[in-house]
């Protein structure tokens, strides 16, 4: 969560659909927002498995039926943020703060997961998705890391 008024903030259940492989590893996925008025929420953490969502989207999302007050089931983005989601599974662990470290550099914010190696990674309209693909090649191709681009919530830029 990168707000801090936490007393505000509502989960927001996002269904996940699950490929043959049982990837991801949950049915649905718990996001941390705050309301805006009217049926509208900004998210406010970086989606681990859900596709096409980012820090900042404004979604709508309704009650969800026989769930604890403050619980909501998404429903649409209604307003990108413009900010990007990119996932990193880390194969060495102890490889994980140096990855953290080489994003947070080039101006994107982290969340690690419960799961050890998975890294969700925050870019901001301001940093080139380019930059942020060129940073982390290396790790590719040395086969420390892989990556998915989970959201692309800018315009690319050639």
């Amino acid at each position: 969560m990168k707000g801090d008024d936490s007393k505000r903030h509502v989960k927001i259940i996002v269904p996940l659909e699950q490929d043959e492989d049982g990837y991801p590893p949950v049915g649905a996925e718990r996001l941390w927002a705050l309301p805006i008025g009217e049926g509208r929420y900004q998210l406010d953490n970086i989606p681990f498995f859900a596709r096409n969502l980012a820090w900042g989207d404004v979604v709508s999302a309704v009650p969800e039926e026989g769930a604890e007050e403050g619980v909501l089931r998404f429903d649409q983005v209604l307003q990108s943020s413009g900010h990007s989601t990119f996932r990193i599974l880390v194969h060495d662990e102890p490889q994980v703060s140096e990855l953290c470290e080489l994003v947070e550099r080039l101006g994107c914010d982290t969340e690690r997961s419960h799961l050890p190696r998975l890294v969700a990674i925050d870019i901001p309209p301001g940093v080139p998705l380019a930059v942020v693909r060129q940073a982390l090649s290396p790790g590719v191709s040395q086969e420390r890391w892989e990556y998915e681009e989970a959201c692309i919530g800018q315009p690319e830029v050639e």
